[in-house]
């Protein structure tokens, strides 16, 4: 399907005159303005042919009861299905049970001291959840525990950190869907070596008693010498960026409580439902994501540019990054064919309003051709909210509407629609709600697009010659 054609058709056939602005769009603390954008409300509207055209309702029904199969892959999409079963609050059950015998010293350091510090170890999907997660939620932390995260394939980074930490009081969590990510596994071997080299006697001990990991291979998991009480599992059918409400967030427990973890997982549940149960009309992430195909396939925008204007959101760029460029970087649809379709934009961002000293100054007077969304936080009515709200609203208006003056130089283009996602207040129910809305708003584009939103050959293949490369160095 042409979808820009089919959008200039809509657009040939809409009301003439003045139209009003997209209305906003609610659902529990999460507040969507699409007002700043170049589309008219009966445009807007017919879009939803779009979904009935792609059998949108059915495919959503699939990834709910588990029966949406990645056929590039041959198996089933389970994400969403696991996070809302019983499977997984006995997940949380048992995760909740060993973080209650770390904190309540049922587990204790060689030395018999307390273990306080954690360290997460992963890379893409295994870590930028977690990490924006741990970041969000600050102001909920309980304070029992110190936590660090580890990414890079580059050893100095945990070398860094072991010469900053008393490891015997450490607990190190692996993450890695297979089991056999290099850069983890790299990491995994340097701390191996380290317990040998500087703590000899007690290397078998924080291994037995303080190595966890979070897999899908758990055999694996068990030949590498890993205890079985502290194996976490998910099915390896869930892709790993959408891993979020699974084990993975082992140490976003020990940050912020059990309490407050079965909070943040009721909020990405809650938006489940919205998404599965409400009308197109007042769907969040059904809009976001027409807008986005609006945005793209009608005014042929390049790249979406995320602002977060809190600092505690300020790296939800990169999680969002990941989930939509990963998902739908692709350029052949679901019938094996070469698409005629632009599909994700280049998404890319970082805190406001440090970079209405970069990027902005880029869009407003350069030749960037750019779309954004802007992310922010209406309460606590502080001085501090209300300054960054100020900004993300003038922003907004000089990117849409321009600014025409005498001196030419001073002119600004205009042009640059934008979202506003606004949240009354940051809570675990909060963080919860916007990671799932943007999740199902990824689904719903690659619906749209007739592509598979959930496999990735391009980072799998440069996996295995990087190994080819190894081998020949």
């Amino acid at each position: 399907m042409d979808i820009r054609k089919r959008l200039r058709y809509f657009s040939s056939k809409s009301k003439k005159g003045r139209s009003t602005p997209l209305k906003n769009k609610t659902f529990s603390g999460i507040t969507l303005d699409l007002s700043r954008n170049f589309v008219s409300n009966d445009v807007f509207a017919k879009m939803k042919s779009l979904l009935i055209l792609n059998k949108f309702s059915e495919k959503r029904k699939k990834l709910f009861t588990n029966k949406l199969i990645s056929r590039t892959e041959s198996q089933q999409v389970s994400f969403i299905n696991y996070r809302n079963s019983q499977v997984y609050d006995k997940a949380i059950e048992k995760m909740s049970n060993f973080y209650l015998k770390i904190k309540h010293n049922k587990i204790i350091s060689p030395n018999g001291d307390k273990i306080d510090t954690i360290v997460h170890i992963g890379i893409g999907g295994s870590i930028l959840g977690p990490k924006f997660l741990s970041e969000a939620l600050e102001n909920f932390k309980k304070g029992d525990f110190v936590t660090y995260f580890v990414s890079s394939g580059d050893t100095d980074e945990i070398a860094d950190l072991l010469n900053k930490i008393n490891v015997e009081r450490t607990l190190f969590i692996f993450v890695s869907k297979s089991f056999k990510t290099d850069e983890t596994m790299r990491i995994k071997l340097f701390i191996d070596n380290y317990l040998e080299n500087n703590l000899p006697n007690h290397a078998d001990y924080i291994r037995k008693k303080q190595f966890v990991a979070i897999s899908s291979n758990k055999l694996l998991c068990k030949s590498l010498n890993i205890s079985s009480n502290n194996i976490f599992t998910f099915p390896k059918t869930i892709p790993g960026r959408f891993s979020i409400a699974s084990p993975v967030t082992l140490i976003n427990m020990f940050e912020i409580g059990n309490k407050n973890y079965i909070k943040f997982i009721n909020g990405i549940r809650s938006m489940d439902s919205h998404f599965l149960k409400t009308k197109f009309e007042s769907n969040l992430p059904i809009n976001l994501a027409l807008i986005n195909i609006w945005n793209i396939n009608y005014l042929s925008k390049h790249a979406n540019v995320i602002v977060p204007y809190s600092y505690r959101l300020r790296n939800i760029a990169n999680y969002i990054q990941q989930i939509e460029m990963e998902s739908n970087g692709k350029s052949i649809t679901n019938d094996i064919e070469h698409t005629i379709n632009m599909t994700a934009p280049i998404v890319f961002g970082t805190s406001g309003t440090e970079c209405q000293h970069s990027f902005f100054q880029a869009t407003h007077q350069g030749t960037l051709n750019v779309y954004f969304d802007f992310i922010y936080v209406k309460g606590p009515d502080t001085n501090s909210n209300r300054f960054l709200a100020a900004n993300v609203h003038a922003q907004a208006d000089l990117l849409f509407k321009g600014k025409k003056t005498k001196n030419l130089y001073k002119s600004l283009n205009g042009n640059s629609p934008s979202n506003l996602v606004s949240l009354d207040r940051i809570s675990p129910d909060r963080i919860g709600k916007i990671i799932s809305l943007y999740e199902h708003k990824v689904f719903t584009e690659g619906v749209i697009w007739n592509i598979n939103s959930y496999d990735q050959w391009g980072v799998e293949e440069g996996k295995v010659l990087a190994k080819k490369y190894l081998l020949k160095n």
